[in-house]
């Protein structure tokens, strides 16, 4: 951090702060010395050397706009060509590995029988990760998800929230991968939404789900 001259922490709430070019500069290429690479727009609010997405957009247009201004190495957009395609190939590996290590997890627990990949819940046509029969008719769904870090997973679940709001069983969104977010992170996000979550919708993380849902939910008989 020393060779960081210019670095400045963020203080966020004192509307008068005010933010040099060089201070931004040497946030971002502290991020870069962290990361091995530079900040997307969603991880510049979570840095705390770096002011806030908003004054960077009003200041200078937006983080793509920045980065072209400072002449930083590497893509300046995350969102186009081939950083776009490379990221995008990354996450689906990622999700499909996530996907069968899960599916692996449910059936050493319930009957495979009674567990049903990609099914497609009606009404709503929502689409899920895995359902598991109860019964005959009814069951749970679970889709799994992945969030870089707490403020993302509070939009990944609100765009997730109005797929399932006309599903009539009880749904848990479940997040993989990350273990540095907490249940106590999300409850608390949760607690504070402008709109209460619905009764049927549940968000954790894998390891809440694993302990303290997977073992109580209750098998009815199939009919044959």
């Amino acid at each position: 951090m020393e060779k960081y001259q210019n670095l400045k922490k963020n203080t966020k709430g004192f509307q008068k702060e005010k933010w040099t070019i060089e201070n931004i500069k040497d946030g971002l290429e502290y991020f870069n010395e962290l990361n091995g690479r530079y900040p997307s727009s969603m991880e510049i609010d979570s840095f705390e050397y770096l002011p806030t997405r908003r004054m960077i957009e009003r200041n200078f247009g937006g983080i793509v706009n920045l980065r072209k201004t400072l002449n930083l190495q590497g893509s300046s957009d995350f969102t186009k060509g081939e950083v776009r395609s490379a990221m995008a190939k990354k996450a689906f590996i990622r999700a499909q590995d996530y996907e069968r290590d899960f599916y692996f997890y449910l059936i050493k627990k319930i009957p495979e029988v009674r567990v049903h990949e990609h099914k497609i819940i009606r009404p709503g046509d929502t689409a899920s990760d895995f359902f598991i029969y109860t019964s005959s008719n009814k069951g749970i769904m679970i889709d799994l998800f992945y969030a870089q870090d707490i403020h993302t997973l509070t939009g990944i679940v609100g765009i997730k929230i109005l797929k399932s709001l006309e599903v009539k069983l009880p749904v848990y969104y479940v997040l993989v991968g990350n273990k540095d977010i907490t249940q106590e992170q999300i409850d608390n996000k949760i607690k504070n939404r402008k709109s209460p979550l619905p009764d049927h919708i549940k968000v954790m993380t894998e390891k809440y789900f694993k302990s303290s849902v997977l073992d109580l939910i209750v098998l009815e008989p199939l009919n044959n």
